[in-house]
């Protein structure tokens, strides 16, 4: 504080300009966000929160993760291989494949159950 009672701040440079994008972004946020904003916001937030609530309550989420992990599906992702008729009806014989597709198998009864409820 300087003897006359006026604080002074040194910034630097790209520090100015990183608070006035950061005021002008509040400016701009006041301006655009009223109650129609904020509804509509909620209207698509509340489904999706729903859906992950309960995709958190399942062991979906610890299945894909470690999926997602898998070294050959990083390999198949950068060189996808070419698989035909016979090249998939050999990869059912695979335990792995099997069980993966009971689930998809199970997910796709859930997905037509709850469909046909909402009729």
């Amino acid at each position: 504080m300087s003897p006359d009672g006026e604080v002074t701040l040194k910034l630097e440079k790209h520090t100015l300009e990183t608070l006035v994008d950061v005021l002008n972004t509040v400016e701009f946020l006041k301006n655009y966000v009223n109650d129609q904003v904020i509804s509509d916001i909620s209207k698509l937030l509340g489904p999706l929160f729903k859906l992950l609530n309960a995709i958190a309550s399942t062991d979906l989420i610890d299945v894909l993760e470690r999926a997602l992990q898998e070294p050959n599906l990083d390999k198949a992702i950068m060189d996808p291989p070419r698989v035909g008729m016979w090249g998939l009806l050999s990869a059912l014989r695979n335990k792995e494949v099997q069980r993966g597709m009971g689930i998809l198998i199970e997910l796709l009864k859930a997905i037509g159950k709850a469909a046909m409820e909402l009729k």
